[in-house]
């Protein structure tokens, strides 16, 4: 949700700031879907970066977090072996990580499509 709100309000501000030139080119004949697509690439692309870089953040914490928490679960890891530290995590994170930056721009791209349409309904 506050994804989309962002995004949501990073779009309004780009709309605005191109008030005229996007009544110009929908008076002359450029369709919603047009237009909304342009701002819909960019969202896309900017929020796939954020969560690819959100994603490379996260890694070293989530790899401190499973060698604090090994020795719970009766798995010790040896802190100077990458490869043993990268086993501890579950496989279910190692497959949602990637799904990350995937999300971001699934909502990117959403938020700033129906951003876009639903001002581009109120021009004259």
């Amino acid at each position: 949700m506050v994804a989309a709100a962002v995004i949501a309000v990073a779009t309004r501000a780009g709309l605005s700031a191109r008030r005229e030139a996007i009544e110009i080119v929908h008076g002359l004949g450029a369709t919603d879907g047009y237009i909304a697509g342009r701002f819909a690439a960019r969202a896309t692309m900017l929020a796939t970066a954020g969560g690819l870089a959100g994603a490379i953040v996260a890694m070293p914490v989530l790899l401190t977090l499973a060698n604090i928490a090994a020795p719970f679960g009766g798995d010790s890891v040896a802190t100077d072996q990458l490869a043993d530290a990268l086993g501890v995590l579950p496989l279910g994170l190692w497959l949602a990580l990637p799904g990350l930056p995937a999300a971001a721009a699934l909502i990117g791209f959403l938020t700033a499509q129906g951003t876009v349409r639903r001002w581009l309904r109120r021009l004259p």
